[in-house]
């Protein structure tokens, strides 16, 4: 039994870190897809200001700018639309640390069971690594919420270019820097406290226990 204790979490903990690892990875992917988007919303949005045009084009093409609005409109619909599979990518690796930490409590014997259980990791039981888990799990969930709350104000721009409503919601251009840096930066995840303020075990610690408990030496 322990030793297929200790296959089973050891499968376990490495679902997790890789599960983390491709979250990053998904995350970098959709850093330059906002970067992108934010780049032709705000372009979208000066085209309509006659300032910004040559004063001989517009006598000669006085449609341009609704026409560069529709296409930028179509551009970023099909960025908002890999923006969204890079985050559905992003929440399938949350749900796959999930079901690795439900298998974690699996492992235990059934309560009351006079069997003899050995915990099989070492820098704590499978109940501490399955509750950690869940907590990094919210943390990421989190971070998921903040991105998906900017998408969200960016399809309601691109929606309104759709309906021709034009500029009825202007972005500001510091701001979208703003929140695409958190989106780089993903402040305070690594660093979240898992156990609450009295601990400060935090998301980098656990990443290094579980990089331990799997003998692997580097990111």
């Amino acid at each position: 039994m322990s030793s297929n204790a200790e296959r089973h979490s050891r499968a376990a903990l490495m679902d997790i870190y890789k599960a983390e690892k491709s979250w990053d990875g998904w995350n970098s992917d959709a850093i330059a897809i906002a970067n992108d988007l934010v780049n032709i919303l705000l372009q979208a949005i000066n085209s309509q200001e006659p300032s910004v045009w040559h004063p001989s084009i517009l006598p000669l093409f006085p449609d341009l700018p609704a026409r560069y609005l529709a296409s930028a409109t179509a551009s970023a619909r099909q960025k908002l639309d890999q923006l969204e599979h890079k985050i559905t990518m992003m929440n399938r690796q949350i749900d796959r640390m999930q079901t690795a930490a439900e298998s974690l409590v699996k492992l235990l014997p059934p309560e009351g069971s006079a069997a003899v259980f050995v915990e099989p990791l070492v820098l704590g039981s499978l109940t501490r690594y399955a509750d950690l888990t869940q907590r990094t799990c919210d943390a990421y969930r989190d971070a998921v919420n903040m991105r998906t709350e900017h998408i969200d104000e960016l399809r309601r721009t691109i929606q309104g270019f759709e309906m021709m409503e034009g500029l009825t919601e202007r972005l500001d251009s510091d701001m979208q820097l703003v929140k695409l840096s958190s989106w780089l930066h993903s402040p305070g995840l690594k660093s979240a406290l898992l156990l609450g303020p009295t601990s400060t075990l935090t998301i980098s610690d656990f990443d290094d226990m579980l990089k331990f408990e799997l003998g692997i030496e580097e990111i």
